[in-house]
């Protein structure tokens, strides 16, 4: 457990100084949600860090992508040009939407 004062460990305020024109516009979002100034702040933050982290999953999944079309590039430079039927494809993502069964614990 953490050591600290009781507000550090329940996410106690936390002091920010605001330009004038920052405070303004969020005092100008406050009042279009309904909110004060210290929840819109809550709320402002909350929704950055999550554009954040989303923007990163993204960022992981087209690195993924483009590594596999680099490397289906490297195979076809290299001579491999097999081909996949559509019924193969139509299989494929059969067996990948198709509901998975859940296993019960005994």
């Amino acid at each position: 457990m953490a050591h600290g004062n009781r507000s550090t460990r329940q996410g106690g305020p936390v002091s920010v100084v605001l330009p004038v024109v920052l405070r303004t516009r969020i005092e100008a979002e406050a009042r279009k949600r309904g909110l004060k100034l210290s929840p819109v702040i809550r709320v402002l933050v909350s929704e950055r860090i999550r554009q954040i982290d989303e923007s990163a999953g993204l960022t992981q999944a087209e690195e993924w992508q483009r590594a596999q079309a680099w490397a289906t590039w490297e195979r076809l430079r290299a001579g491999d040009r097999r081909e996949v039927s559509k019924t193969q494809i139509d299989a494929a993502f059969g067996r990948a939407l198709r509901p998975r069964r859940r296993t019960r614990a005994v």
